[in-house]
């Protein structure tokens, strides 16, 4: 057996251990995050609207528009934080700052409980998207650090499926916890679990992720430690803890495909109200009982786990694709809005399917990930990328909490689905925009780097799809100098 066989036979063993330690963790963190903030669609129908005075009755007219600002508070949080997190996470231990963020979230989650009315409830929905700020950019962050280029794109696709896996779990737990608790006042049952179960899976992120490639810990022994060295040094990209460089920040603000991300964002959010938040009351609204509607959201967590999973192997199958791919799983969603919006609203499958089409829209975002991870570089450039897709995230959801109008029951919601089929449309066209802007970017350094070859730092992404394991080396760790993709002639975008 060559060298170059034994290191990738000692590669794929190493890989597979970083997946069995560091998917579950991420995974489940992000479960939790989806189940903390989705818990209040379940709570809708356990008697959050009552207690709190979530929703107003005037003249026989049902509103709830202060649930649509409870709802949207969350967000308001997690947008006023998630950039300056982005930031500080690029300098700071990614184990301590994740699991001591979901140790302190769990605690205010379950702070729901003594909630009396709906201005303490907003305050402490801000609160936990302040706190909740700190995961996704995290996980993204860990992702870019243990994994090279070509492999981030499954691996944020098994992490990020939580939130169909969760949706699932989540819509059986709370239809005990509820039906336990008493349709009246069960949603205090729901935030007493999920909070304390968050606290514990806080404490044991804690104890075990590891901080980085360069400090695996005791989990890996020598022969492992050196071959995460030589695998770090092959993908310095994703380096963690460097000092600020504003030049980087200001070079990812005037990037129009920084822009572009944000946008494609909060495009593919803005359906998320009408599966998240407001979901249960749209089901009920189609003819089901409060308890019946929460059991009928596990179907569409089903969905975003297969639509998921189905396009990062497409993204991984297939090279330069994901630009392709990312309008292509826009098209289920397409059509669940159509379908729910032109058919009849009474209880049968048909309003139900169209529904659970709409869930698939976890996987462009998915996608859209991947995209902005694999085509950056610079660790302060990448920190505000990744800010900047977060901070799309949280506009499309704050926005996708007011598209739904409870006094348009009677037209089947109409706004709501209009809006998910335009931001579709956009998203689609903005993903085709991002593919023409790497073609020409590529051919123009293919161009002026005609007869050169590539140098040591040379793009790992191409050379891993090719075929190749020997990857050109840095020769030491120090030797890497944070770059930005604009600053290394050598770098080539992932279409």
């Amino acid at each position: 057996m060559s060298e170059i066989q034994q290191l990738r036979q000692r590669e794929r063993k190493l890989l597979w251990k970083l997946d069995l330690l560091l998917m579950p963790l991420l995974t489940v963190t992000l479960g939790l995050q989806y189940y903390d903030k989705a818990a209040l669609s379940s709570a809708a129908s356990g008697g959050i609207l009552a207690d709190l005075g979530l929703s107003v009755t005037h003249n026989g007219v049902t509103s709830t528009a202060r649930y649509s600002t409870a709802t949207a508070c969350f967000y308001y949080g997690y947008i006023v934080a998630v950039l300056p997190i982005a930031l500080i996470l690029a300098r700071l231990n990614l184990r301590y700052a994740a699991g001591g963020a979901v140790t302190i979230w769990g605690v205010v989650c379950m702070l729901s409980v003594v909630c009396t009315n709906y201005k303490g409830f907003y305050v402490q929905r801000i609160f936990l998207g302040l706190l909740e700020s700190v995961v996704s950019p995290a996980f993204v962050a860990v992702t870019a650090l243990w994994y090279k280029p070509h492999e981030q794109a499954v691996r944020l696709g098994i992490w990020y499926s939580a939130t169909g896996i969760f949706s699932m779990i989540s819509g059986a737990i709370n239809y005990g916890l509820v039906k336990s608790g008493g349709a009246a006042h069960g949603w205090k049952n729901i935030y007493y679990f999920c909070g304390a179960v968050t606290i514990f899976w806080g404490l044991v992120v804690l104890a075990l992720l590891p901080a980085s490639p360069l400090e695996p810990g005791p989990l890996f022994n020598q022969d492992e430690k050196e071959l995460l060295v030589r695998r770090f040094e092959e993908n310095p990209y994703g380096r963690d803890r460097q000092t600020w460089k504003k030049d980087q920040v200001v070079e990812a603000l005037v990037d129009v495909k920084t822009w572009i991300y944000l946008l494609m964002a909060a495009m593919i959010y803005i359906c998320n109200g009408s599966v998240t938040a407001f979901g249960t009351l749209i089901i009920k609204s189609i003819g089901y009982t409060s308890l019946t509607s929460i059991a009928l959201l596990i179907p569409g967590g089903a969905v975003t786990c297969v639509t998921i999973y189905i396009f990062v192997w497409l993204a991984g199958r297939y090279k330069n694709a994901r630009t392709i791919l990312l309008p292509l799983s826009c098209i289920p969603v397409y059509v669940g809005a159509i379908v729910i919006w032109a058919g009849p609203w009474t209880p049968h499958a048909g309003p139900l399917i169209g529904y659970y089409l709409v869930a698939s829209f976890g996987a462009p975002y998915v996608l859209l990930l991947a995209l902005g991870s694999a085509n950056t570089a610079g660790s302060t450039k990448k920190a505000v990328t990744s800010g900047a897709i977060f901070v799309g995230y949280n506009v499309g959801n704050i926005a996708a909490s007011y598209t739904v109008n409870t006094k348009e029951a009677s037209v089947k919601y109409r706004t709501t689905w209009i809006v998910v089929v335009v931001a579709m449309s956009v998203t689609v066209v903005a993903s085709f925009v991002l593919r023409a802007l790497y073609i020409a970017e590529n051919r123009r350094r293919d161009a002026a780097q005609a007869g050169q070859s590539l140098g040591p730092t040379a793009d790992d992404e191409k050379l891993a799809h090719e075929g190749h394991t020997d990857v050109p080396v840095i020769e030491s760790v120090e030797q890497y100098v944070d770059l930005t993709d604009k600053q290394r002639p050598e770098f080539r975008y992932s279409l």
